[in-house]
């Protein structure tokens, strides 16, 4: 049996499924991550949140696979860096983000499949649909939330990254529509002025943010931040002409990452 353990966000838990897709076989997903850090000042509090898509996968918890544990255990070194080896792992437990855009092709098709939320959206966001289906659509995600603590790691992209984001999808995209997704709502009304046709989405929240992935999934094009999350929304982003604008640095510290697809704009 393999055993991958969800750790973080929605996004994060998104790559840690869909890398257990990757390596098939049987595969269990541990949750005791949630319970171990609840409560720590030091760690973003997340909950399980695949249960948001149409998926049902195997879930397990430390205590029922401690047997497993200290039998075999793989940890993804470097992290988000492409390893074929990790891919052939036959059994154990596997902690690791696996954000890395090669894993995943030879299995979109499975993955835009899986990713379908399992609700129907609400009015409001039916609404948000309807327009981005009306027009050139691209969705703007700004990251702030947990990042603006964490900037010597993740970093921010900043008001200058986005306004070259912009200027580059204006060159290629005729009449674009931006619609401007946020954790941080207030901070990217007070600072981000757009003088392009825009929307404000701010419509979803806590556990609905979800939608605000789908809804991005959705537009024609895609500025994302450095995140997992707007990585997402961008990636299940069916448009075969679609143009994504991506961060040239992901981390702070200039970390060596995979998970930029080659064919998206990095800027």
């Amino acid at each position: 049996m393999k055993i991958i353990r969800l750790m973080g966000g929605l996004g994060n838990q998104m790559f840690q499924y869909a890398f257990g897709i990757a390596i098939g076989g049987t595969v269990k997903y541990d949750t005791s991550w949630f319970d171990e850090t609840r409560g720590n000042p030091n760690v973003a509090q997340r909950e399980y949140e695949l249960d948001f898509w149409n998926i049902n996968p195997a879930l397990t918890n430390k205590t029922k696979i401690f047997g497993v544990i200290k039998r075999k255990r793989y940890v993804e070194k470097p992290y988000n860096v492409y390893n074929s080896e990790l891919l052939k792992t036959k059994a154990g437990v596997i902690e690791g983000y696996f954000q890395v855009a090669r894993y995943y092709e030879p299995i979109r098709e499975r993955l835009v499949k899986d990713f379908v939320p399992r609700q129907k959206p609400n009015q409001q966001n039916q609404k948000i649909l309807d327009l981005i289906h009306k027009t050139n659509s691209v969705s703007i995600h700004v990251r702030r939330g947990d990042y603006v603590k964490l900037q010597h790691i993740h970093g921010l992209c900043d008001l200058d990254y986005y306004a070259r984001a912009i200027k580059f999808i204006a060159e290629h995209v005729t009449d674009p529509h931006f619609f401007i997704f946020s954790d941080d709502p207030q901070w990217v009304t007070d600072n981000l002025k757009l003088d392009v046709p825009c929307t404000f989405v701010d419509i979803n929240h806590g556990r609905d943010s979800a939608w605000d992935m789908w809804l991005m999934a959705n537009c024609k094009h895609n500025i994302i931040a450095n995140s997992s999350f707007s990585w997402w929304g961008a990636w299940l982003n069916q448009n075969s002409d679609k143009i994504v604008v991506a961060p040239v640095q992901w981390f702070a510290d200039g970390q060596l990452t995979d998970i930029v697809p080659i064919k998206w704009q990095r800027i």
